[in-house]
């Protein structure tokens, strides 16, 4: 990097900014089908002239970098996209669907679906495959029984990404606890409280939401919107769909890659259909377009529908803005001048481990992968936290309680891309009920400010 004087802390937030205006023009001004990714070339753009006079290698190193890096998550993507189409046509879609009227009572509705993702990410370890297969299937039940869908997915994130947390087999749960040398079972242990305390806050929010959302008169409708569902020789639940669904959480139990996991799921529901069907060219057709449901009811086909590596592709485009913004940022210097500045400010054990989580939320926003907003901070802060005399574990904490917890609320971070693709709703549109995740992050910081607080106190005093 060259050599050069740092500059003011606003010019080096200049790129935050200029994304800041772009989306707020793209959304509200000029109005374009899809604001994000437009919104995070012209930021980045902006950026790149604001700094031509840097060595354009700058530029491409860092864009390497951070291509190389949401790679993993961009192949799983396509994976996701074509296990959605392959249950939707092989029938595992339905039967899971069906399974849920017949087990969620509309009462405990949203309470229900962050529980049971909870418990689904705490035993795959992964917030990902949870929502792209159950969490799927929840958003069926959901579109069913006509509960408001953005609810519905903000329920699903919460239990996602608590259970994540709190799982020995997450990987972002084993990257935390190794970059800052923490003992698996030591950095879960500490994480427990506060973690249990914001999904208990969570699990009583969706509850009072539940109350206020679900009208009892409604259940007559839902008996005869559902009631085709379940009735009929032709839609009795065939508990042998399940065995897609079981090879895919299993082989996760195994420590299986997601995508050779995703891949055991998208060839056993194949194979439920050339089973039942025979061999069809529609299947690839499936795969790469599609699924189009003709069943009858109306809620259902238009949910089923969907799917396949076309879906994707927005996605997709929207991941590689965010590398272009990102490398941006960091190859032509903004990234390094912010670490400075908040260097120098860091002077007690609670301005570092603030800045470990803002830092780790920053870098979910500019670099769209949420393993560098874990990396990068470890190695920021972890020698400054030992000259504080600050544990280790405190470091590992709070880069989870903001670099893991945020990621799903940044559009075009690859968790929040990956969650609004799989449940099929836009991450804005989630966000207000992603209550585990908000009330975590502000919980988090809160009592570190509080901290903070105390012993200005105890000093002065």
């Amino acid at each position: 990097m060259e050599r050069e004087k740092t500059h003011s802390i606003f010019f080096s937030l200049s790129p935050l900014f200029y994304l800041i205006l772009s989306i707020l023009f793209f959304r509200f001004v000029w109005v374009i089908p899809y604001p994000h990714p437009v919104a995070l070339f012209v930021a980045g753009l902006l950026s790149f002239l604001q700094r031509r006079n840097r060595k354009f290698v700058f530029l491409k190193s860092s864009f390497r970098k951070n291509f190389l890096s949401v790679l993993p998550a961009m192949e799983i993507l396509f994976f996701v996209g074509m296990l959605i189409a392959s249950w939707a046509y092989s029938g595992v879609l339905l039967a899971m669907i069906q399974t849920g009227i017949l087990f969620l009572q509309p009462d405990y509705f949203l309470p229900s679906l962050a529980l049971v993702a909870a418990i689904a990410a705490m035993v795959s370890g992964s917030s990902w495959t949870t929502a792209g297969t159950l969490g799927v299937a929840l958003m069926g039940v959901a579109e069913v029984i006509s509960f408001p869908q953005t609810m519905a997915a903000g329920a699903i994130v919460s239990g996602c990404y608590f259970g994540d947390k709190l799982s020995p087999l997450s990987d972002t749960t084993n990257l935390a606890s190794s970059l800052t040398h923490v003992p698996i079972w030591t950095h879960i242990r500490h994480m427990l409280k506060t973690t249990c305390i914001s999904f208990g806050v969570a699990i009583l929010g969706f509850y009072i939401l539940n109350i206020y959302v679900w009208d009892s008169n409604r259940i007559t409708d839902l008996s005869l919107q559902s009631g085709a569902l379940l009735s009929g020789p032709t839609n009795q639940i065939s508990w042998m769909k399940f065995i897609p669904v079981i090879l895919v959480f299993g082989s996760s139990v195994f420590k299986l890659h997601i995508r050779l996991s995703l891949l055991l799921g998208i060839v056993s529901a194949i194979g439920f259909s050339v089973s039942e069907l025979g061999f069809q060219l529609a299947i690839g057709k499936t795969l790469f377009f599609g699924f189009e449901s003709h069943s009858g009811n109306d809620v259902l086909d238009r949910f089923l529908s969907g799917g396949g590596i076309v879906a994707i592709l927005p996605t997709e485009i929207l991941i590689l803005a965010a590398v272009w913004f990102g490398a941006v940022v960091e190859g032509y210097g903004y990234l390094n001048e912010i670490l400075i500045h908040v260097k120098n400010w860091a002077k007690d054990r609670w301005d570092i481990l603030l800045s470990t989580m803002g830092t780790s939320f920053l870098l979910n926003l500019v670099t769209a992968d949420q393993y560098l907003s874990l990396v990068i901070p470890a190695r920021a802060f972890r020698s400054l936290a030992e000259e504080k005399g600050i544990p280790e574990k405190d470091i590992s904490r709070s880069l989870e309680d903001s670099g893991t917890i945020s990621s799903p609320l940044i559009p075009w971070n690859s968790c929040g891309a990956f969650m609004s693709t799989s449940l099929g709703v836009s991450v804005l549109s989630f966000f207000p009920f992603a209550f585990f995740n908000i009330f975590h992050i502000i919980l988090s910081v809160s009592l570190l400010l509080i901290a903070k607080n105390k012993s200005k106190s105890s000093y002065l005093n």
